[in-house]
């Protein structure tokens, strides 16, 4: 059974990665009613006529229902085969809860009609599911170095910066997710000023998309400050950390430079959809930070 883990684990994280990608296709190409107000058939049928926006959002759908099937045999693998292990059962319904919640809140906004604030939330609740999976992927193929990487034990005050940073970039996810479902992407119709300012009007559409920005920020000087402390105290004893950080900070500036992109170029589909893959991957990275910090020697030495 161990053998099949780690092709589960990256097909697993994978298909989630997708299923990240293809939500985000739907959002931007505005196919979220492909399919009507149907769910599961799409506009009363099982195989959809062929219009643009029925295949894209029936094919979301399709991606969604594997990807649950395959991210719950992994889980359960995992679960069977590294048995009495409490971050792998954590992780396992962590990741499945997520999924089970985002698909049932998509199916209520095809069946009923949402406010942009809920809708926001399918985004937030899809990329919790796939961290879940990332992070139980990464123990699988960490498992055997994790005691050369753990060769000391974090300060609390670091642990409570790590969790701080991650609600935090959750949150500038969230209100990335808001401002393309209230229409403000292009509020702000140049960058990096904003309608020709550096602090423009701030009310409406323009006043969310800025405080994206601004929040965005935030978050590269918060990932800044994370990367020189782990680089100063993290780099012989806590690799695991120390590389975290670096590729952290590296993958903010690129979502930085990604919005940018989005904005110059007038929401094109690469750009838009190369956004939000940069942020999947940046908010796994930062939780696998948080989860990291929980970890000591002692304790790694007692699960081998």
């Amino acid at each position: 059974m161990g053998k099949w883990l780690k092709p589960l684990a990256f097909l697993a994280t994978l298909i989630m990665f997708i299923v990240m990608v293809a939500g985000s296709l739907v959002t931007k190409t505005e196919s979220a009613l492909g399919c009507g107000n149907d769910w599961p058939l799409c506009n009363g049928k099982w195989v959809p006529e062929y219009t643009l926006a029925s295949i894209i959002e029936y094919s979301h759908r399709l991606i969604t229902g594997v990807a649950g099937i395959v991210v719950a045999i992994f889980s359960v693998l995992c679960w069977r085969y590294y048995k009495n292990n409490q971050e792998v059962r954590n992780l396992a319904i962590f990741g499945l809860f997520f999924i089970v919640v985002e698909s049932i809140l998509g199916a209520s906004a095809v069946i009923w009609p949402q406010s942009s604030s809920v809708l926001a939330l399918h985004f937030g609740f899809s990329l919790l599911a796939y961290t879940g999976v990332f992070l139980l992927s990464v123990f699988v193929y960490q498992r055997e170095k994790t005691q050369s990487l753990v060769k000391t034990t974090v300060s609390k005050g670091f642990r409570n910066w790590m969790w701080f940073v991650a609600i935090y970039t959750y949150a500038v996810v969230y209100l990335g997710a808001y401002v393309r479902h209230t229409g403000s992407s292009m509020a702000c119709s140049d960058w990096p000023l904003c309608q020709g300012q550096v602090i423009p009007e701030l009310y409406g559409q323009t006043g969310i998309h800025f405080a994206h920005r601004i929040a965005a920020l935030v978050l590269g000087f918060l990932l800044l400050g994370t990367m020189i402390y782990c680089i100063r105290h993290f780099k012989e004893k806590r690799r695991d950390l120390y590389g975290a950080s670096i590729l952290s900070f590296i993958l903010c500036i690129a979502q930085v430079f990604s919005g940018g992109f989005v904005i110059i170029y007038k929401l094109h589909l690469y750009a838009t959809l190369t956004h939000s893959m940069i942020i999947t991957i940046l908010f796994g990275i930062i939780c696998y930070m948080c989860l990291q910090t929980l970890k000591s020697p002692t304790n790694e030495k007692l699960r081998r």
